[in-house]
């Protein structure tokens, strides 16, 4: 499977690179035969077409996320696409159905998988890869 990678900035803990270098890293390891992409968000619109899965993410992700920004216009477009988006952030304040209604189709946050913020900002490297390993076992190789 062909996965683009496209997230922002985790502000405060991690830059977009960054982040996108922990997702890719933790997929891999989840899902070791996937060709994983990673793409700068503001040009990330533009290589849905080669992909089968979009992996977006940002500090906090949040209704605002979905209004008018680069997160959302990837989601849309990955929708318009026919295809899967996915969210990993550190910490997620949007419900599934709102999520859905934006082109989301799971959202996964950082804070949550390993207990709490405190946690997540102590190792927010490592806490990302470990949640994108988990949501590359269960998304990825399709």
């Amino acid at each position: 499977m062909r996965v683009l990678v496209a997230p922002d900035s985790f502000t405060g803990t991690l830059s977009a690179q960054e982040a996108a270098d922990a997702i890719a890293d933790g997929w891999s390891r989840g899902a070791p035969t996937d060709d994983v992409t990673c793409v700068p968000l503001d040009r990330a619109v533009d290589a849905v077409a080669d992909a089968d899965l979009v992996v977006t993410g940002e500090g906090s992700f949040e209704f605002r996320s979905l209004s008018d920004t680069p997160l959302a216009r990837l989601a849309l477009a990955a929708a318009g696409a026919g295809l899967p988006c996915l969210v990993i952030a550190g910490q997620v304040h949007v419900g599934g159905r709102t999520a859905m209604e934006g082109g989301v189709h799971g959202a996964y946050a950082a804070a949550a998988d390993i207990g709490s913020v405190e946690a997540a900002l102590a190792d927010p490297t490592g806490t990302l890869t470990r949640l994108a390993e988990g949501v590359a076992r269960h998304w990825g190789g399709r």
